[in-house]
């Protein structure tokens, strides 16, 4: 279960990420994607579990995350 702390009011636009702890259930990832797409029409959006700044250069290359 996500813990009510963590929880934050977001007004998502394209291109948003959503890091949410490395521990969260992969379900749980999924139903916000979910639920971003329902609430935004539209809107892409990226949910990530862990720490992303700990991603290497080439790794977020790999995914398509590219530097600008």
């Amino acid at each position: 279960m996500i813990d009510p702390e963590q929880i934050h009011r977001f007004s998502p636009r394209d291109g948003d990420i959503f890091v949410v702890p490395e521990d969260t259930p992969v379900d749980l990832c999924k139903a916000l994607a979910e639920a971003v797409a329902v609430a935004n029409p539209g809107v892409k959006a990226i949910v990530f579990r862990g720490d992303f700044r700990r991603l290497t250069v080439g790794e977020m290359n790999a995914a398509g995350w590219y530097r600008a």
